[in-house]
């Protein structure tokens, strides 16, 4: 596969043909309509957690597959996004995304930032930043040793932090971060030490915004709520799922530089902190 500083693949809003490209460039969001929810068999097996998982995984081995083989592009991850999303829209889920109508504006990469719930977020994300482009996610090291689910992250072009040294954590990503903005390749980070139903401020770290502010690019934040999937108890990155909430993305608008890291980091976090107590989330501000 092609190297990413060199060869990028922009994803024209003129020429998206799903229904969620499509809603997203023309309205700047997108909710699921009620024929997406529970159709067809899914109307007796989709409130079977087992039944959900179970299409989730073909969607992830064949990418794992096509990866092998090298055929794993942009357009291809964009495809297995969307179908994990109508995935979980077929078992009852209520997708909402609101606010993207200035980021669409937006000329050249970003760096997104986002609170961290859930493996929701992991699998919608990648179709709904593509609307403008190609990105490349900021995540643990310990997610590329997954069977299958690693061999496809593998091609995404991710930043792998291993999270046990944080200056060199945070020289890494410095370094491949800047080089693939450069590209023209924006980035996305959760800045959390790890997924939880609870928004914790204090654990939120700086990274997202040191990029941003050293790569000279725009920061734009984003508030999520993915608790529809729950932490897992056996295998923590996949849970049961709460069919009772909706599934919520919010995008800020962009916060243009020249910034201050710190200026740019209080409003991530208040951005985030005001979408949650909207939507009923829970935070931690001790």
């Amino acid at each position: 596969m092609a190297n990413p500083t060199t060869a990028i693949t922009t994803i024209p809003p003129a020429h998206a043909e799903s229904e969620l490209i499509r809603s997203l460039c023309t309205s700047g969001g997108y909710r699921t309509p009620e024929t997406g929810r529970r159709v067809g068999v899914s109307r007796l097996l989709g409130r079977w957690d087992g039944w959900v998982y179970w299409h989730a995984a073909r969607v992830i081995i064949g990418g794992a597959r096509a990866s092998k083989q090298g055929r794993h592009d942009p357009a291809r991850w964009r495809w297995e996004s969307e179908e994990l999303i109508h995935v979980m829209e077929a078992a009852g889920g209520e997708v909402d995304i609101t606010g993207m109508e200035e980021t669409l504006k937006l000329e050249g990469p970003a760096v997104y930032i986002s609170n961290h719930m859930s493996m929701i977020e992991t699998f919608f994300l990648p179709s709904i930043l593509m609307a403008r482009g190609d990105i490349s996610f900021i995540l643990k090291q310990a997610l590329l040793a997954y069977p299958f689910f690693g061999t496809l992250l593998k091609a995404t072009h991710p930043i792998a932090v291993t999270r046990k040294d944080p200056r060199a954590d945070l020289k890494f990503v410095l370094s491949r971060g800047i080089e693939l903005l450069k590209s023209g390749r924006s980035i996305a980070v959760f800045p959390q030490a790890t997924r939880s139903p609870t928004f914790t401020p204090r654990q939120f770290n700086t990274l997202g915004v040191k990029l941003a502010e050293r790569a000279g690019v725009p920061v734009v934040p984003i508030a999520l709520k993915t608790d529809f999937m729950r932490v897992g108890k056996l295998v923590r990155d996949f849970g049961s799922l709460d069919r009772s909430l909706p599934i919520h993305f919010r995008f800020a608008p962009p916060i243009m530089p020249p910034f201050k890291s710190r200026d740019a980091h209080a409003i991530v976090v208040n951005f985030i902190r005001g979408s949650l107590n909207e939507w009923g989330g829970t935070i931690d501000e001790e």
